[in-house]
This record gives C-alpha cells, structure tokens and sequence, in this order.
C-alpha cells in the first residue's frame, strides 16, 4: 500500500525550509531560485492560479510573456525525487495508470497530479526535442485530461530550412497562446533580461575553466534548470549573486596530485552527497559538467523567434556530434583526467551515445566509466555495484595521474 506525504502544505513547507537553510549560510542565489519555485507552487495550489507545464526546452522567454504560471515538469519532478516524497515512485505511477518502461521524470510527475499533490494544469507544452518521453507523456497527460496539448514538431532537415520552420512553430505557438492567456509584458523587456543573464553566465562560464576548484559542482546541477528561467528579471539577480559567490571562493589545490574528472548526464537526485562521496573516496575534483549550459545565442527584438529557433539547433544536445564535440572541448578547458557517465534508466537522450564516447576517450587515453541506474528512483540505483565500478576507475585514473 503507497502512502502519501501530506500533500501541498508538505511540499511548501520543504521548499521554505530549504530557502530558510541556503539564506542561513548566505547562499543567497540558491535561497532566491528556490523562493521562486515555492512562489509557483503556491500560487497553483493555495492561490489557484491556472498554469501550463512544459517540457524542459519550450523557451521560457515566450512562456514569460503570458499572464500564466508555468511548470516545467523535469524541475518540479526534481524536487520530488530529492525530498522522496514517495517511495518507489515509479511503481507508485504504474499503479496509477503510467505506462511501464519510460522515463520516471514523467512518472514522478504524473504522480503528483494524481495524487492531488499539484492540482491539473489548464495545458501541455512540448518540443519533439530533446526527449522523446516527455513529449509523449505531454501529449498522453493532455488527452487524459482533456486539456490543449501545444506541440513544437523539431524535424531533421537542413538547417536553413530547420530554423526557419521552427521560428514559424514559435511565432505559432505565440499566436496561439495569445487567444487564451493575456500578455503581461513585452519581448523587448524579455530579450532584455535573458542577455543580460546570459552575459553573466558566460562571466561564470569563464571563471570555472580558470578556477574549477573554486566551484562546488553540485551547485551546477542544482542551479541549471535556470536555463528555463531566461527571460525574467529574477534570473539576472540570481546569476549575479552566484558569481559573486564564485568569486570570493578561492581554493588552492595541488592540480597534479588531484585528478579532475569530468561528470556527463545527470545525477541521482536523492543522494545529495554522492558528488562529494566519490571525491573523497578517489581523491579526485569533479570540476565539469554538461547539462549548466545555456549556448551563446543571444536575443533580438526583431527576430525574437528566430534567435530561440537558432539557440536549440545549436545547443550541444541537438545533435550527436555537436555533444562530443562540447565533451571533449570540456575535457581539454578542464584538463580531465577521466571521465564519468551517469546513464538514466529508460533514457533513450544520453545513453545511447556512450559507445562512441567511450570509443573516443579510447583514444585520448582518458578513463571512462559508465554508472547505471535511476536519478528519480532510489530502487534502481545500486550503489554498492557503483562504488565496485569506481575502485577500478580509480586505480586507472591515479594510474594515468
């Protein structure tokens, strides 16, 4: 038998204690980005205000332009798994009708709407990019429900012919909401506020190269849903009170007796200390990561659909090539000294590439291991097999140091 936590008062009371713990030790950027995630909660649950989920990459600079709350499900599911507020979640979502065998971000989110934890939202928005999963849950979720189901098909063509037909879906995707939600801003105040956080985080960008043990890595897999932020105003200020934290931190460490490594995929979103666990135990810095990145396209008043077009296709995701070429720009910027993939269960985004990661670390003489399990579900992480894993990357990565 499930048995739930208390549902809404739970999940708002977790986000205030974590606003309250990160001011008390003057992280101001982390308490800020959290208070802004207590702000949507309450206002879809005790203030009843309508909301759209979306799927992580729908821009959120034209989301921000509507008078409506937005959900990106990935970051609200995130918060779920952290706080385990259901055990075995991707059982619990079976139970209650969620199709086997896909990804338990959308598991985890289909039980907080079935379990009354979050109220049902007024519609579903999704791009075909970057995860197949998503979409379908989006799509699935907005027939159930019978709710508008607004849809960004992202075909393989070239890519001239790419940008102009997805600019086209924006500007569609724009009209659309128009007839639904009223605007509460403007696209030059938007375009505004996402470059000048996209100028800050390229500032950030190129401290870390220059200083990667000054960064606390978690901070980065924390804070990268920001990339859903652009756009508001909020986000410029929590950029800069993270670079200032950045900043006055200055660690020295010995770069040829510590092994930098390189992190890909996500992490187990339960187990807050595994980062740090591995670093002690391998006596090693994980100083890289690819998911705090938001590309360098900036916006523009006049192509507004255009720019958020050109900034997925060339995202390092958007193709295979373009992710290992961003991989191994990563590992040389860094000096990595080995390389760690944390393959997702039932992801079909990242995984499949490791193959000809691993191929390619091959030849640069770069360790790479491969960890197996759920970041969402505790009850497919086996971290006993892991660490078994990690004592042999160790004796290769001190090996090769």
């Amino acid at each position: 038998m499930f048995q739930n936590k208390k549902p809404m008062n739970g999940l708002l009371s977790k986000l205030d204690l974590a606003v309250r713990f990160h001011e008390s030790r003057d992280e101001h950027y982390m308490a800020h980005y959290l208070r802004n995630q207590y702000d949507v909660l309450k206002n879809i649950t005790e203030c009843k205000k309508e909301y759209l989920v979306a799927s992580y990459y729908v821009p959120g600079e034209l989301l921000e332009l509507f008078d409506v709350q937005t959900v990106y499900m990935e970051r609200f599911a995130g918060l779920a798994a952290a706080w385990r507020l259901f055990e075995n979640p991707a059982e619990k979502a079976e139970a209650q009708g969620f199709p086997s065998g896909r990804c338990s971000y959308q598991a985890l989110f289909h039980s907080l709407i079935e379990s009354e934890i979050i109220p049902k939202p007024v519609g579903f928005a999704a791009l075909s990019f970057a995860c197949k999963d998503a979409w379908t849950y989006c799509r699935d979720a907005a027939e159930q429900y019978k709710l508008p189901f607004y849809y960004i098909d992202i075909p393989k063509t070239n890519e001239k012919d790419q940008l102009t037909y997805l600019a086209r879906q924006f500007e569609k995707l724009y009209e659309q909401l128009k007839t639904t939600f009223p605007l509460k801003t403007n696209i030059e105040k938007v375009v505004t506020a996402s470059n000048e956080a996209q100028e800050i985080k390229h500032e950030i960008d190129a401290f870390k190269i220059k200083n990667p043990e000054s960064v606390n890595i978690i901070d980065s897999f924390k804070l990268f849903p920001l990339y859903n932020d652009l756009g508001k105003e909020s986000t410029v200020q929590i950029l800069k009170d993270y670079k200032d934290k950045i900043e006055e931190t200055n660690v020295a460490v010995d770069r040829h007796n510590i092994a930098r490594i390189l992190w890909l995929g996500i992490v187990p979103l339960y187990k807050n200390s595994l980062l740090k666990d591995i670093e002690n135990k391998l006596d090693c810095r994980i100083v890289g990561e690819e998911m705090f990145d938001f590309g360098t396209v900036k916006l523009s008043n006049n192509r507004f659909f255009e720019d958020l077009a050109r900034r997925i296709i060339s995202s390092r995701f958007f193709t295979w090539e373009s992710r290992m070429e961003a991989i191994f720009k990563s590992a040389r910027d860094f000096d990595i000294k080995g390389i760690v993939h944390f393959s997702h269960r039932n992801c079909g985004f990242l995984p499949p590439l490791v193959p000809q990661i691993r191929k390619k670390a091959e030849e640069e003489k770069t360790p790479l291991i491969e960890i197996q399990g759920d970041v969402v579900d505790p009850a497919y992480f086996d971290e006993q097999q892991m660490w078994e894993r990690l004592d042999l990357f160790h004796e290769q990565l001190h090996r090769r140091t």
